[in-house]
């Protein structure tokens, strides 16, 4: 059976276009066309430097082109690592309560500098801010639970705020005073 021109083959025999299969796309070497495609990858989503290059590079196998790409985009303001993390906290804030090891651990797995996360972080995300969040979250949780608050279910809680990477001490500290108890659980 024969596919009509046009339609993906699922085919081993790549070396004819009709016959391509869906998962390969043609691979654009010449500068513009990537050039082209970034933006269009950007326009859909906002990427880190690193994210953008991987995905290039996975368009292409001309890393000087792809260094090529990712200059002229930061030159034209399109590609800025800063902006895009300050917009990555902030959707990340308002979607709920997180904390700062949370936020860290996100921002680097998306190939953002530490050092650039860290000073994005000290401005936007204070202690202070870290302790409201905790304090939300608990609260939040608590709202869902039903009485009685059992051990097991105390336990529960605690280990999902720590889950949710916020600092053992804070922790700690905000069930002594919500409790007005002190806890002896093993870390």
């Amino acid at each position: 059976m024969t596919t009509p021109i046009g339609w993906p083959s699922y085919d081993s025999d790549s070396s004819n276009p009709a016959k391509r299969s869906v998962s390969e796309e043609p691979r654009p070497h010449d500068s513009e066309a990537l050039f082209q495609w970034a933006l269009r990858a950007l326009g859909r989503k906002i990427h880190s430097t690193r994210e953008l290059e991987v995905k290039l590079l996975a368009r292409t196998d001309d890393a000087s082109a792809v260094a090529g790409v990712l200059a002229r985009l930061k030159a034209s303001g399109y590609l800025d690592d800063r902006q895009c993390l300050e917009t990555l906290v902030t959707v990340r804030l308002r979607r709920g309560a997180c904390s700062r090891s949370r936020l860290q651990k996100e921002m680097a797995a998306r190939g953002l500098p530490r050092r650039l996360v860290d000073q994005v972080l000290d401005e936007m995300f204070p202690p202070e801010k870290e302790l409201a969040h905790l304090r939300h979250s608990l609260e939040r949780k608590l709202e869902a639970l039903s009485e009685p608050l059992d051990e097991k279910r105390v336990a529960r809680l605690y280990n999902y705020l720590l889950a949710r990477g916020f600092p053992l001490e804070a922790v700690r500290r905000e069930f002594r005073k919500r409790f007005h108890r002190p806890f002896e659980w093993a870390d």
